[in-house]
């Protein structure tokens, strides 16, 4: 989620009114947070298997996101991407691909920058998006795609789901794209779980698989209130 995934190991950790920020709005602003965003990430053991894990650091993710897609309209942004001053706090994220060609990320930004109330006011103003990104075979890669927002269950604390469907399309290939953003704020930090289905699989999102999700967010929540602690 660009705010820019029930775990009992984390649920007894938490306490969602000392550490979940929800204010109807917010400056910039860093964590006081005494760790590296690298070393607060969910190892690989928490992944379903069968993937491949990646752990990237702040260095990496820029490079990786070097140049940002085309996205119209322009107020649709901040929904594609995160806002240019959360790109400045430090970050990591891990990134895990499975066979099927689905992917999941979790992220974590050691700042805030934006609300839910912001959020809900950038999916209410941005129902529809196209995106446009050069690959790097020279061809581009084109997303229609329709925003929502939910309210996932069973999060230890307050999180937004923003829920990208539609249709990805390179060439004269179309598959169908669902793109499944849950994050939270926690102790000023900013978490979020991304799975992203393309083909079959993009419209087949059932009960456990929005468990899964809200058991990696719970149990990344818990890292971040513990370093906060700590």
């Amino acid at each position: 989620m660009t705010l820019s995934a029930c775990s009992d190991d984390s649920s007894d950790n938490a306490d969602p009114s000392a550490s979940a920020q929800t204010s109807s709005s917010s400056e910039p602003t860093a964590a006081e947070l005494d760790a590296r965003a690298e070393d607060l990430m969910l190892p690989e053991s928490e992944f379903p298997g069968g993937g491949t894990y990646v752990v990237m650091d702040k260095a990496a993710i820029d490079a990786d996101n070097e140049s940002d897609p085309e996205v119209t309209p322009t107020g649709c942004a901040n929904i594609a991407d995160e806002t240019d001053a959360s790109k400045q706090f430090d970050r990591a994220k891990v990134k895990y691909d499975l066979e099927d060609g689905s992917t999941i990320e979790t992220q974590v930004i050691l700042g805030q920058d934006g609300s839910f109330e912001e959020l809900e006011n950038d999916i209410a103003s941005c129902p529809a998006m196209t995106m446009r990104d050069d690959l790097p075979d020279g061809s581009q890669l084109v997303a229609e795609m329709e925003n929502s927002l939910e309210d996932p269950q069973g999060t230890t604390v307050p999180a937004k789901t923003v829920v990208s469907t539609g249709t990805a399309t390179v060439g004269a290939d179309t598959l169908p794209l669902t793109i499944r953003s849950t994050g939270a704020y926690v102790d000023g930090v900013t978490v979020s779980v991304d799975v992203t289905l393309i083909g079959e699989d993009a419209g087949t999102w059932g009960t456990a698989d929005e468990a899964a999700v809200v058991d990696l967010l719970n149990k990344q929540i818990a890292i971040v209130q513990d370093a906060a602690n700590a």
